[in-house]
């Protein structure tokens, strides 16, 4: 027989035993070669969900001793309210005392958990307690065991010789115990005492006593740690620990021990307010044993709004050595670095204009003095942003003041400043299928210049010139089908672009900023060949180009572009940079462009630049890459750039089975058949464990003459945490498409 009532308050108690710490839900990727939790933890009884919140009881047998005030509860106890259900034997309740206890094991089921034992018993004032409690955590898919879970009180729950894990059943590889742990739901703090991490039921780690967060906040305490070696450092420990300062800012403290040089102390402090956000981070060394001195760095960035039209962005940058990266960095990226930046900018947004002003230096690590830039101290820059409209006139204005500085006893040459001003007038006319773009700019330039030898020299002519463009283009479209049920939309796109500047000698004007734009098909169109307003191109030349596009009809993806440009020169070009020759071809490269995207797996793409007066290719980059899953890329490319360089470049990451994948780059210099760049590595996942071995060698200096050896040991503990060197930067720079889960 099944006896149903409505329980009292003191069963509602019953049903709020505990909540878990947090709803964080585990990534099922993680956690994907694990059993299904079905085959683990007790099966939920299929009971329909009641209507509202109510509270419903289901036994076989149901006895009331009214003058003992006390109800029993027995054979297939079933107690359920909304997603919460209980399953006992046996229930016992109290009314005078008001206390629920079970004389037989229960189960009990949340959304978030599941808890089973050989006995409950709950009180008033929201305290309880259970004994041989195991218990499963849905959302975190982890499980565990405690001799006696005591509720204290509505926030404070206490757990007794308890274990931690989330690893399955008969193959647990590693287990946290604790002789007793406290969770205060108040503060979102649990404290820890007698912790062990056990790992093929080897003690690996003890702690006497151990707090972390239980919700969302974070908490000081240490980080985890990292492991490496490479032939700079020896082999190197350090492990970060974070310091909670206030919810809008944090410092991190590493320090980082290398057998071959000795302890680097580093800094990081982060602060984040409602507009603005930066970062402070400072490295020192007291002595390094192989350099034979101190050594430090130091970095800041903060950007964000001052008011609603003020907003700064400073950016500084510090190192003791020239040889700091090179020696101290971890990667190729870091090492190769030759200036270091100093700038800070202040601007002024108005409703259509904005005003900047900038200072701006280099610390130049390269050895040769000649590679240093110019500093800006300062630099006032002013910009319009008027809305530009169809078939109505459009102007645009801008103005730059700079003062360009450098050691002059360092390398010779002028400094000084320079003013530049330039308007830009236009009338572009669009329809659905043309558009025709005049464009007349003005742009004058004036130089006041010191350290050279000449009063003709110090003021130089100033220099008036304006600059005459039409961009002009057809858009034609058309359907087509290829294969079976695949409907595309082609589209054919020519495009005209005239561009006229008169010829005016430059050659006595400096290069402080200035340098020639590289060949690209967006290159075709533009006004000036030359970046930075030192120099302004005689182009008196006009540029046919094409494209043609496959476009999905109903997704718009672009499955397929083709573009083809090349520039005709009416005269020769007589402005150059310092210690170039005239150019004197009268036709530019041809462009060729290929981006293909024939399937979801495979995208591909192609530029090849052909000099036909030459009969050579001045460059050539080919792309292509497979990638029909997160857990599969391949990426195959070549570089050519003429008289440069020629390079291959291959990266992978595939799964060689359901546990175990394997990564690379291998990255060559074909000419002198030199390798930049390899790797490779290894990665074991388990159901609740996984490592990672990664052997890297790599080109550390820009000359060749450098390599670096290191090994990268990862280990991780799935729902506990890791050791070993962080390579989620690092793999995701050298394997495009790459994103690590690790």
């Amino acid at each position: 027989m099944r006896y149903s009532q409505k329980p009292n308050l003191a069963l509602l108690i019953l049903i709020c035993v505990s909540r878990p710490a947090t709803s964080e839900t585990a990534d099922e990727e993680d956690f994907s070669i694990c059993k299904p939790l079905t085959e683990v933890a007790p099966p939920r009884p299929q009971l329909p969900p009641p209507e509202g919140n109510p509270v419903r009881l289901f036994a076989d047998q149901a006895v009331v001793q009214e003058k003992q005030a006390i109800s029993t509860f027995s054979g297939d106890v079933l107690l359920q309210r909304g997603d919460q259900i209980l399953k006992s034997r046996i229930l016992n309740y109290n009314r005078n005392t008001e206390t629920v206890d079970t004389q037989s094991d229960f189960i009990f089921w949340d959304s978030n958990f599941i808890i089973s034992g050989s006995n409950i018993q709950l009180r008033p004032n929201h305290q309880g307690e259970m004994g041989e409690a195991n218990y499963w955590l849905l959302s975190r898919r982890a499980r565990g065991h405690a001799e006696k879970i005591i509720k204290e009180s509505k926030d404070i729950v206490s757990l007794k010789e308890t274990s931690y894990t989330t690893c399955d059943p008969r193959n647990e590889m590693w287990r946290l115990s604790a002789s007793q742990v406290i969770l205060d739901n108040a503060t979102e703090t649990g404290t820890a005492y007698d912790v062990t991490v056990n790992v093929a039921n080897v003690p690996v780690l003890y702690t006497p006593y151990l707090s972390f967060p239980i919700g969302d906040a974070r908490k000081s305490g240490f980080l985890t740690p990292s492991v490496g070696s490479s032939d700079e450092t020896g082999l190197e420990f350090s492990i970060p620990y974070y310091l909670n300062l206030a919810p809008h800012y944090d410092a991190t403290l590493t320090p980082r021990v290398m057998t071959r040089r000795g302890l680097l102390l580093t800094t990081e402090f982060r602060y984040l307010t409602a507009q603005t956000s930066g970062t402070v981070e400072a490295e020192y060394m007291p002595h390094d044993q192989a350099f034979g001195a101190d050594r430090s760095s130091f970095s800041m960035q903060h950007r964000g709004p001052i008011t609603d039209r003020w907003y700064t962005d400073l950016n500084i940058n510090y190192a003791s050595d020239n040889l700091y990266f090179e020696q101290l960095g971890n990667n190729i990226s870091v090492a190769s670095i030759s200036h270091l930046e100093r700038r800070e900018e202040l601007a002024y947004l108005g409703d259509s204009w904005t005003l900047l002003g900038r200072l701006q230096s280099f610390q130049t690590l390269d050895r040769n003095p000649t590679a240093r830039p110019y500093q800006r101290l300062p630099q006032l820059w002013f910009n319009t942003k008027w809305p530009e409209g169809n078939r109505t006139l459009n102007a645009k204005m801008q103005a730059e003041y700079v003062y360009f500085d450098r050691d002059t006893h360092v390398i010779a040459g002028p400094i000084g400043h320079r003013l530049d001003l330039k308007s830009i007038f236009s009338y572009p006319w669009h329809t659905p299928g043309t558009f025709v773009v005049p464009k007349l700019s003005l742009r004058y330039t004036l130089y006041d210049l010191d350290n050279v030898t000449s009063s003709e020299e110090r003021r130089p002519d100033d220099r008036l010139l304006f600059t005459f463009s039409t961009d002009s283009g057809l858009f034609w479209e058309r359907e087509v089908t290829f294969l079976q049920d695949t409907d595309l939309l082609q589209t054919l796109e020519p495009r005209l672009f005239y561009r006229y500047t008169p010829y005016r000698n430059q050659s006595d004007l400096p290069v402080f900023d200035t340098a020639q734009y590289d060949w690209s098909f967006g290159q075709l169109f533009r006004d000036n060949n030359f970046s930075g307003a030192d120099r302004v191109d005689d182009g008196h030349q006009v540029t046919l180009a094409l494209t043609s596009r496959l476009l999905g009809n109903t997704t718009g993806l672009e499955h397929w572009r083709t573009s083809v440009g090349q520039t005709y020169y009416f005269r020769d070009r007589q402005v150059t940079l310092p210690n170039q020759s005239l150019e004197t071809d009268p036709s530019s490269p041809i462009i060729f462009e290929v981006v293909t995207q024939p399937l979801t797996s495979w995208t591909g793409a192609a530029t090849v630049i052909w000099d036909p007066n030459h009969q050579n290719t001045k460059k050539t980059v080919l792309r292509t890459r497979y990638h029909p899953s997160s857990e599969r890329i391949l990426n195959l490319s070549y570089r050519l750039r003429d008289n440069v360089l020629e390079q291959t470049d291959v990266s992978w990451h595939w799964p060689l089975g359901r546990r175990w994948k394997m990564l690379g780059r291998w990255n060559l210099s074909l000419p002198d058949e030199t390798m930049l760049e390899t790797f490779g590595g290894l990665e074991y996942n388990s159901c609740c464990w996984a490592v990672r071995g990664i052997a890297r060698r790599y080109l550390n200096t820009v000359n060749g003459e450098n390599y670096l050896n290191g090994f990268f040991l990862q280990f991780e503990l799935k729902g506990l945490g890791g050791v070993g060197k962080k390579a989620d930067t690092f793999l995701e720079q050298s394997i495009p498409g790459y994103h690590d889960s690790f």
